[in-house]
């Protein structure tokens, strides 16, 4: 089936849901709707609490990380090294 025939199938198919049927009408408004945002901002991937990151939040966060670099708001290898060696110290 093309894509345009798929399109006429779909439409003919909501002709016949029932208008009293709002709630299967705003499942489809839904899915839809998130499809056609997700191509304009697709997601990248997911925050370890499963928050989606999308491109648009991708681009900021690395914006404002290359400003921070810029500000000079950065630790060195060395710096960190010596940092990560408190870490493994056992605390009483």
């Amino acid at each position: 089936m093309s894509a345009v025939e798929i399109r006429t199938e779909i439409d003919n198919l909501l002709d016949k849901v029932q208008d009293q049927d709002e709630s299967f009408l705003k499942v489809v408004y839904s899915m839809l709707s998130t499809y056609v945002q997700e191509q304009k901002d697709p997601i990248l991937g997911y925050e370890t609490d499963g928050t989606p990151v999308t491109a648009s939040a991708f681009l900021a966060q690395a914006d404002e990380a290359m400003a921070a670099v810029e500000r000079g708001e950065y630790i060195t290898l060395e710096q960190l090294e010596k940092e990560s060696e408190e870490w493994l110290k056992p605390t009483k």
